[in-house]
């Protein structure tokens, strides 16, 4: 994520369900120097089984968001420049261009605004992300993309922010 430029320093986080158990990102280490002994194992209760560091603090929302989607294993959760840009301002992100839209739908959503790290701001990525949704923009955060696999959420992600950038590009061209 860090290479891609979707996150700076330890902001952001990504989990892995492996049954009824969480792998998560550590809290507040930068991605060029989490090793693998430092991801955390949970469950879907949020209570630590392993690992040599502390749960991301957005622990809730990975939870929730796996709670609540049986389709879901990994989550890819940015604080992307673009992608964080229309969460602040945009009611929904309008996929502006085919490939995108081929992707997302029409229109990304934005959740309900809520405190990071809560149990409320992870309703509200569940509520955003719907039943079937593969990313959502959390409310003046950041970004979530959601799929079967790491490689296929990163992807997303990847292409969520690319979308934004091609809708701040377009309106500033239109203008």
């Amino acid at each position: 994520m860090a290479a891609l430029g979707l996150v700076r320093g330890s902001s952001g986080n990504v989990s892995v369900r492996r049954g009824d158990i969480l792998l998560i990102t550590p809290s507040g280490i930068p991605y060029e120097r989490i090793h693998a002994s430092q991801v955390v194992a949970i469950d879907l209760e949020g209570r630590p089984i392993s690992g040599g560091g502390v749960p991301s603090s957005e622990w809730r929302m990975h939870v929730s968001i796996y709670r609540a989607r049986g389709d879901v294993r990994a989550i890819v959760h940015t604080h992307s420049p673009a992608g964080t840009a229309a969460a602040a301002v945009l009611p929904a992100l309008p996929v502006p261009n085919d490939e995108g839209t081929l992707i997302f739908g029409e229109v990304v959503p934005v959740s309900r605004h809520a405190p990071p790290g809560t149990w409320d701001l992870a309703q509200a990525v569940v509520e955003a992300l719907g039943e079937k949704g593969k990313a959502a923009l959390i409310a003046r955060h950041g970004t979530v993309a959601v799929g079967r696999t790491l490689v296929e959420a990163l992807l997303l992600a990847e292409k969520l922010e690319e979308v934004a950038t091609v809708f701040f590009f377009s309106k500033t061209e239109a203008r």
